[in-house]
């Protein structure tokens, strides 16, 4: 009994830790256009394009970045991952950007499927989804994202 107690208290304790340890972009995939030859990318490389602090792609293209709308689940994973924020501290710095008349924020679609959509019409383009949202049929890939160096 007491040896079934103990194997069950350290399945439980194993689990708990892998848990723990699930890192946001195992709930998102960031997305680009199929066309485009980029494979990876760091967190503070798609900060500086969802902040559109960088414009243009290695290739010299421009970037064209798309967020998901509101406070959905996804959005709030992203902003904590690639910022370290809360989605309200992102909105709070394009309303900035805006007031100043320095920038508009990247545009914003209801839904996943919006997404990718939008992506595939665009060579420049950059967004991100669900890891369970299937990307078959579209002409869109995903990149790994790589820790910072």
């Amino acid at each position: 009994m007491q040896k079934r107690l103990l194997k069950t208290s350290v399945i439980l304790f194993l689990f708990t830790i892998g848990i723990a340890e699930v890192r946001p972009e195992e709930h998102y995939s960031i997305v680009v256009n199929a066309a485009n030859p980029i494979l990876t990318m760091s967190r503070q490389d798609l900060a500086n394009i969802f902040l559109k602090k960088v414009r243009k792609w290695q290739n010299n293209d421009p970037i064209d970045p798309v967020d998901q709308s509101g406070y959905t689940a996804i959005r709030e994973n992203i902003t904590n991952d690639i910022f370290g924020r809360r989605v309200s501290a992102i909105k709070a710095y394009w309303q900035k950007q805006i007031f100043t008349g320095r920038d508009v924020p990247p545009p914003e679609k209801i839904n996943d499927l919006e997404v990718l959509r939008y992506i595939e019409e665009r060579s420049g383009a950059i967004g991100y989804i669900s890891i369970a949202t299937s990307i078959e049929g579209f002409r869109v890939k995903v990149i790994k994202v790589v820790d910072d160096e």
